[in-house]
């Protein structure tokens, strides 16, 4: 299997087979104001509103890590389907969306939610009722759904590796603060997207940014001078040192269309606040104390390049550390800082956040030898952490993120890179970079969501 043609003859019209659906069923490369998918299964027409169901977008095999998530995502919002799946014949990922009003997401696996006869089954709620019912029926006890049918999609593609293991979900909320001592290694942007990644899962969100350069605000698209101070609202100086102000208080929502990320800013002021913050009785519990029952699924933290007082704050406040780093000799020897700070600052603490691992940042794809070189370096310096009990993995390397030019537009825009508006304004290239960043992002979400905190 070298192309797409090879991969829909031998993997994906054998899967339609299947499941049950006739050559009449479905339409190979229909007509989408968005482009030409590769499948689209509708619904018999009810009336004057067909409801599509599922589009297969087919990529070759040598597109691995897998990528197009981007354009999948386009064609469903596009012809409102509940499904999509991805696959490039040897993984797979497959996303749902309510097609009436919530948000695009990956799922666990729903094998039986494909087949003809849930189709059916869903047409003949579609006879007697409403859209809106259909919806309800897909939606309602969703995640239990899931679960049943988690297997049945493995089974279907025995011949391909799963590369979306959302199963690995965990249900319980996470506190991360993203950090490294050394600057200047991508730590606000990897931050941001990161968020996006979840937020593009289906996953509640927040960010909070502790470091007085505010980078993270600004990169979300807010002014810290014009949407902060001249309005008069809050930001996260008040959070820390005001009694009265709650989490509700400084939270700001940021949406680009499909994506949408709460944000608690920064302002440079903060700067200024050290010595009111050490002066503080108990201030290193404080941003604890506020975040408890926070409502959110994932919240990452990012504090400054510096071991202070807010990063204290930060840390106290969380229940896992992320440490990016670059395959790069300056930001490698920062790394046996950064763990050996970490391990002081975690004697002194009673529940300690867990090092979930080096995420490896802004590498560069076409120097694979010096990337190998610079990896054994950093084994080496992660090997001496093991006699301590906190041994730090590397992150597996489809986390990895790699240093491309359409970075620099999404910070440009101020938007994340998951940003579909952001998508339109790109060239072609650009979008099957942003497809390939994408993937990797989602890959370390899964990864992260995967780890018991």
């Amino acid at each position: 299997m070298d192309n797409e043609a090879n991969t829909e003859d031998r993997v994906i019209l054998p899967l339609l087979e299947r499941w049950g659906y006739q050559s009449s069923e479905y339409q190979a490369k229909p007509r989408l104001k968005e482009g030409y998918p590769d499948f689209l299964v509708t619904l018999p027409r009810v009336g004057d509103r067909p409801l599509n169901y599922l589009i297969i977008e087919v990529k070759t095999p040598s597109k691995s890590p897998l990528t197009g998530s981007q354009q999948l995502r386009r064609y469903m919002e596009a012809a409102h389907a509940v499904f999509g799946l991805l696959t490039n014949g040897r993984e797979y990922q497959l996303f749902y969306q309510n097609p009436l009003k919530a948000p695009l997401q990956q799922v666990r696996c729903a094998s039986g939610l494909l087949d003809k006869e849930t189709l059916q089954r869903l047409s003949k709620i579609l006879h007697r009722s409403t859209a809106s019912a259909l919806v309800a029926a897909l939606t309602h006890r969703q995640l239990e759904i899931y679960r049943r049918f988690e297997k049945g999609l493995a089974k279907n593609f025995s011949s391909l590796s799963v590369s979306s293991k959302a199963s690995n979900f965990k249900e319980s909320s996470m506190i991360i603060t993203v950090f490294n001592h050394k600057g200047g290694v991508g730590k606000t942007t990897l931050t941001l997207n990161l968020g996006a990644a979840f937020a593009s899962m289906g996953k509640r969100v927040l960010l909070i940014d502790i470091d007085p350069q505010s980078n993270l605000t600004v990169g979300a698209g807010i002014d810290p001078l014009v949407d902060v101070e001249e309005q008069g609202r809050k930001d996260i100086v008040d959070l820390l040192l005001e009694p009265k102000v709650s989490l509700q208080d400084v939270v700001y929502q940021r949406e680009w269309g499909n994506l949408r990320l709460d944000i608690v800013p920064a302002h440079i002021r903060l700067a200024d606040k050290e010595p009111e913050l050490v002066g503080t009785i108990d201030v290193d519990r404080v941003l604890k104390r506020k975040l408890k029952d926070h409502g959110y699924d994932i919240v990452l933290i990012d504090p400054p390049p510096a071991f202070g007082k807010v990063n204290a704050i930060a840390l106290m406040a969380s229940d896992g550390v992320l440490i990016p780093s670059q395959l790069a000799p300056y930001p490698i020897r920062a790394i046996e800082y950064v763990l050996a700070r970490l391990e002081a600052i975690s004697n002194a603490m009673e529940t300690p956040p867990r090092p979930l691992g080096i995420a490896v940042n802004m590498y560069n794809r076409k120097t694979s030898a010096a990337n190998y070189e610079m990896k054994q370096k950093l084994l080496k310096i992660v090997e001496k952490t093991a006699h301590t009990g906190h041994a730090v993995p590397i992150l597996p390397e489809s986390t990895w993120i790699a240093n491309l030019v359409v970075m620099l537009r999404a910070t440009e825009f101020q938007q994340p890179i998951f940003s579909r508006a952001l998508y339109e304004k790109l060239s072609r290239a650009d979008r099957e970079s942003i497809d390939y960043l994408i993937t990797s992002f989602e890959n370390l979400a899964r990864y992260l969501s995967s780890q018991s905190l």
